[in-house]
């Protein structure tokens, strides 16, 4: 391409909007899910330095500090389930962050898989969330085996999802 072409796309946003929309997510997090101030003010610290240098991957800190700040609070179902979004769209907004480069545009249709895929985990994981929560809080989850024995069905359970996606793409 010379530089007097032009290309023209669908509707599109800058770069700065994925930063943003970090910052903002784990702000949401930071008042939703911590009740002490400093946890809250060391999360947004590190949201913001992950916007700013994403292979810091500072974002990770913020969920850090979510847990704490769960764990101070005690459970509960609602919290839990807000957990769940904010740090699935931490994952996500951070993946998309490291991919595109800084001064690109993105076009809004190349984020619809991405977009389907996060309602489709979400469409499972709050449900199973609410379960959890509601077993636990009726005594039926509190052994630390049930912890154990989930965990490894959901690593099974992600396993065979992986080598099927595999074998479909060969």
């Amino acid at each position: 391409m010379r530089a007097n072409d032009t290309m023209k796309t669908n509707a599109a946003v800058s770069w700065l909007l994925l930063r943003a929309a970090l910052v903002f997510v784990v702000v949401v997090g930071a008042i939703a899910l911590t009740p002490v101030i400093g946890w809250s003010i060391a999360a947004v610290g590190l949201g913001v330095i992950a916007a700013i240098l994403p292979r810091s991957f500072a974002a990770w800190g913020s969920v850090a500090c979510f847990v704490i700040g769960m764990l101070i609070a005690g459970p509960d179902p609602g919290r839990a389930m807000v957990a769940v979004l904010v740090v699935h769209l931490i994952h996500v907004l951070t993946t998309l962050i490291l991919v595109v480069p800084v001064g690109s545009r993105i076009v809004l249709a190349a984020l619809r898989p991405t977009l389907l895929r996060l309602l489709a985990v979400q469409a499972i994981a709050q449900p199973l969330t609410l379960l959890v929560m509601w077993g636990s809080s009726q005594g039926l989850v509190d052994a630390p085996w049930a912890v154990v024995a989930g965990a490894g069905a959901l690593i099974g359970f992600s396993a065979v999802l992986i080598m099927r996606s595999n074998a479909d793409q060969k």
